[in-house]
């Protein structure tokens, strides 16, 4: 049983609450469609039940909030590798990226390309406070996005060819996310030709068209 008010009754929190216990121990599956089953029906007005719908959404949505990095990622996440073994090779492995480096060019481009990153960011909080997260990223908004986010990383990474300085300034806050991220494992840095084949596959991404 939850809380008690005052009064000796159980407060709507609690029983929210009861309720979002019961959906994590359902797959996602399930709680999609007990999602859809309680979509507004026009002849109630449109409505949802508040409490219901915000302890779906909950459940579905998680804690996922980096939505602009996510949609990001998608351009790479086919060659992406995740072990520490290639992390702490002296040389690149031909044709992929890791996962620690995909998150160093991240905190580098993102931060000259705020202005989007927040838009996106902003667009999609907002709709997933309505719609399961999957939902809004599966969107042709979401394409849409995930495109100009593209093209605009590429635009950040040609900028850099003719000026050594800037391009020495975005390799240092790359290479700096990296060792706070892989801490205690010895990295190569990253330099010009890392550059070079990260925006390669940005132009040609893996898996994926442009």
């Amino acid at each position: 049983m939850g809380e008690p008010d005052e009064t000796g009754r159980e407060t709507v929190e609690s029983r929210v609450e009861r309720v979002r216990r019961l959906l994590r121990s359902l797959d996602r599956r399930t709680v999609s469609r007990l999602f859809d089953a309680v979509a507004p029906d026009p002849r109630d007005g449109g409505a949802r039940p508040a409490h219901v719908g915000a302890a779906l959404l909950d459940v579905l949505n998680g804690r996922r909030r980096a939505h602009a990095r996510r949609l990001w990622t998608q351009w790479v996440e086919p060659a992406m590798l995740r072990d520490t073994v290639t992390l702490a090779r002296p040389h690149p492995v031909p044709g992929c990226i890791h996962f620690v480096d995909v998150a160093g060019w991240w905190t580098a481009l993102s931060r000259r390309m705020a202005p989007l990153v927040a838009e996106i960011q902003d667009i999609t909080t907002a709709r997933a406070q309505r719609m399961p997260l999957d939902t809004v990223l599966a969107s042709p908004d979401a394409a849409r996005w995930t495109a100009d986010l593209r093209r605009c990383s590429l635009a950040e990474l040609d900028a850099l060819r003719d000026s050594p300085l800037a391009r020495c300034a975005v390799l240092a806050e790359v290479n700096a996310e990296r060792q706070r991220l892989a801490a205690g494992i010895d990295l190569r840095l990253l330099g010009d030709s890392d550059l070079m084949a990260f925006h390669a596959m940005l132009e040609s991404p893996p898996g994926l068209s442009a």
